[in-house]
């Protein structure tokens, strides 16, 4: 499929606040840019090159608006725990293999979302069941511009951003 490595692990956990307290402190991430703390925290591992490494997002439980920083602002089921996996995040060398792999799932019918997150382009999907993952495709470094910066999440234009990496 043309995987690079995993870059990033999302959990759903039950205090934000607690939990980033846990990981910086115990595993030594470093807090990236991202969106309030105690809705979402994005983190860096010491050594790592990535924008995040780890996310943790809040359940919905009252204290979030839904659908902000869950996959659908669900609350957890009586059956459910409040702390899980939200999904994983595969990375890929080049947008045209991101693409590929996006109209693959399309074609399998296991497409979900396209969203343009500035410094990185993204497919979501799901497997036979039903788990989401990501596939994700960063701008190259010498690409960037200040736009790309922005901490933004917007659908995929496909035609614009294969017109502007057509080279890369």
């Amino acid at each position: 499929m043309g995987i690079k490595r995993l870059n990033h692990a999302v959990l759903y956990v039950s205090d934000v606040a607690d939990s980033s307290r846990f990981y910086q402190q115990v595993l030594g991430f470093n807090p990236s840019p991202g969106p309030q703390p105690e809705q979402a925290f994005f983190a860096q591992a010491a050594e790592s090159d990535n924008h995040h490494d780890l996310a943790l997002f809040a359940r919905n439980q009252g204290q979030q608006r839904a659908g902000v920083f869950s996959a659908r602002g669900e609350t957890p089921g009586a059956n459910e725990p409040p702390a899980g996996l939200y999904h994983l995040a595969w990375e890929v060398d080049t947008l045209l293999e991101l693409k590929r792999i996006r109209d693959q799932l399309q074609a399998l019918g296991k497409l979900g979302l396209e969203e343009d997150h500035g410094l990185f382009k993204s497919v979501y999907g799901h497997d036979p069941d039903g788990l989401l993952f990501e596939v994700n495709w960063f701008l190259p470094a010498d690409a960037i511009r200040d736009a790309d910066r922005d901490i933004r999440t917007s659908p995929l234009d496909w035609e614009r951003e294969l017109a502007r990496f057509a080279s890369h």
